[in-house]
């Protein structure tokens, strides 16, 4: 039998098990799917097995062993399922490198990560991203901004979050730290009360003063005018129907993330 025969047997064995058991939760399972291979996995993660073993609640009552394997099966199928990946994290325009991102366990994990620690739905950590970069964590632009969030140069080619030096190309080209670097960013934020909703999110990563201030702030600071944060960032005014050069306000900002379909 090859191994691609063997493998689809194996998948049509598993999917009839949609009424999953705590009986059937055990290592023998574990090693059962590993043994398949990532093809099989990724095929699996859609199935109703997999669907139960993500609905499992990890409470109290449930003996250390149990809990043991039950997180090492949701570990497996970490991540969005395959077949409705796209649609639950509502994205369009998706790059091939956008998607291959998408599929990375590193970024999977770290994006969990981030999730959990600002308490925004990853969906819209996606969209930024996406928005920022094109879900491409080693993109430069013409002034030295770099990765998926565009960390712009604080002095030469470092980045300074909350304190610290960050070489900008060691984050272009180590995706995890790249990830930590904006997590430290971010819950800094939302530690301030400055992050509550998606919006505020967009907000303080594009302009951090202006996050949490009211709809008619105007996004200006000591170094920068007002017409000059507008005129290298069109596409807000452009969106909006605005004049080039029209100052832009934290309602402008609300505005163009609505329009846009990114909340």
């Amino acid at each position: 039998m090859n191994d691609n025969k063997k493998i689809l047997e194996e998948i049509n064995r598993f999917r009839k098990l949609s009424n999953l058991q705590e009986s059937s939760v055990n290592e023998d399972l574990i090693d059962d799917i590993k043994d398949l291979g990532s093809k099989a996995v990724d095929y699996l993660k859609g199935t109703d097995l997999v669907k139960k073993i993500k609905s499992i609640d990890l409470d109290g009552d449930k003996k250390d062993e149990e809990t043991s394997i039950i997180k090492k099966l949701k570990d497996l199928f970490k991540g969005p399922d395959s077949e409705k990946e796209l649609k639950d994290l509502e994205l369009d325009n998706i790059s091939e490198k956008g998607q291959k991102l998408l599929d990375n366990k590193i970024f999977q994990e770290k994006l969990e990560e981030i999730s959990n620690a600002i308490n925004i739905d990853e969906k819209y950590i996606i969209k930024l991203m996406n928005h920022e970069s094109g879900l491409d964590p080693k993109i430069k632009n013409s002034i030295g901004c770099v990765g998926l969030i565009q960390f712009c140069p604080s002095g030469g080619g470092t980045k300074t979050i909350n304190g610290k030096s960050y070489s900008l190309e060691d984050l272009r080209n180590d995706l995890s730290a790249q990830m930590d670097a904006i997590k430290d960013f971010w819950v800094k934020g939302y530690e301030n009360g400055k992050i509550k909703e998606p919006e505020d999110l967009y907000i303080y990563n594009f302009f951090p003063i202006a996050a949490g201030k009211s709809d008619d702030f105007v996004l200006k600071s000591r170094d920068l005018s007002a017409k000059t944060v507008a005129d290298a960032n069109p596409v807000f005014n452009r969106v909006l129907g605005k004049e080039k050069g029209t100052p832009l306000t934290v309602g402008d900002l609300k505005n163009y993330y609505q329009t846009t379909g990114m909340v």
